[in-house]
């Protein structure tokens, strides 16, 4: 028996207006993908020919995306650009692979970049404050002259 490679699935998804684009939700339960986890996706700009029934490719790209709210995953800007992708646009989805957030970091790892994706929230650290304590980070004494 000959074996093949085949994406874990293939769908077609509009853009909306922040470039992204939403794993259907039965292909997420199906696999179990949920917000944090990373999707390896090839993604197709295409053009539908509904009166021949024909789907013609026209470019596409490998990308490596983590996976946010109700599946939706954001396109680089430079894809979108390079594609001529814009809003409402449809594209045509081809789900490589997944790998759970657990698996690819560690717990130190995870710290960090808890604090790396909570946009927004930071703090002012004058010459004479210390820098906040993290028990798992290692840090380096600065001295400000």
């Amino acid at each position: 028996m000959k074996e093949t490679k085949e994406p874990l699935a293939k769908f077609h998804a509009r853009l909306d207006k922040e470039g992204r684009i939403a794993i259907p939700k039965t292909i997420r339960e199906a696999l179990n993908i949920e917000k944090n986890d990373y999707v390896e996706v090839i993604v197709r700009k295409i053009e539908i020919n509904p009166e021949k029934s024909i789907i013609k490719v026209l470019k596409q790209g490998y990308l490596v995306a983590r996976v946010g709210a109700k599946g939706l995953i954001f396109l680089p800007a430079d894809l979108k650009r390079d594609f001529d992708l814009h809003e409402k646009d449809i594209i045509e989805v081809l789900l490589l692979g997944y790998h759970k957030f657990d698996e690819l970091v560690s717990e130190k790892g995870k710290k960090l970049l808890s604090k790396v994706q909570t946009s927004g929230k930071w703090i002012e650290v004058k010459q004479d404050e210390l820098i906040p304590e993290d028990k798992v980070m290692k840090h380096f004494t600065y001295v400000f002259v």
